[in-house]
């Protein structure tokens, strides 16, 4: 059996990979290892360990990796926070591959962190471009990546120039699509 770990750590995150944590979970091949952190723990972005919860997922860690305050300082030091955490969760648990979302300062610390420990990373949502400080930690995540799940064909199209094997890019569409699908689907029901 393989052990699949996402790393969730923001309400976005939760939701951009929501789907394949479902997948996982019923493959009968994989087991799912969930890490929750950051600003997924705290009440006042809404308190989304609850909601993972309810869906019928049971976190394996939780890590508070957040500094208060917002400010690229903050930032900077809260994924300096998740890169001294992350490392013993993963040594713990043993996945086989660590899975990430996106762009935000918990991937780039679990990117790392698996980078170090060679622990193959999945990334998902890589190749966009946003021209802030996202695409940069998108782009530097891609690179530490060795799996990857872009949205569409121009990002997968990005991926590739950056250097990446053609056959480790697979375009997914974005798993958030399936929540609407799902939306749609119990409104046409009533």
């Amino acid at each position: 059996m393989r052990r699949i770990c996402v790393v969730i750590g923001s309400r976005a995150n939760y939701s951009s990979i929501k789907s394949a944590m479902r997948a996982i979970q019923s493959h009968p091949d994989l087991e799912l290892q969930l890490v929750v952190g950051a600003s997924a723990l705290l009440d006042r972005f809404g308190s989304v360990i609850e909601v993972i919860e309810a869906d019928g997922f049971r976190p394996d860690a939780r890590i508070s990796m957040i500094i208060e305050g917002e400010t690229p300082v903050t930032m900077a030091q809260s994924t300096g926070l998740g890169l001294m955490q992350l490392p013993t969760i993963f040594d713990l648990l043993r996945p086989d591959i660590v899975m990430t979302v996106g762009d935000r300062f918990e991937t780039m610390a679990t990117a790392v962190a698996a980078a170090y420990m060679n622990i193959p990373l999945a990334h998902t949502m890589g190749g966009e471009i946003t021209g802030t400080i996202d695409e940069s930690v998108r782009h530097a995540v891609t690179k530490l990546a060795h799996i990857h799940f872009p949205a569409n064909q121009q990002a997968a199209e990005r991926i590739i120039r950056m250097g990446e094997h053609p056959d480790t890019v697979h375009v997914t569409g974005c798993p958030r699509i399936d929540l609407v699908a799902e939306v749609l689907a119990t409104m046409t029901r009533h």
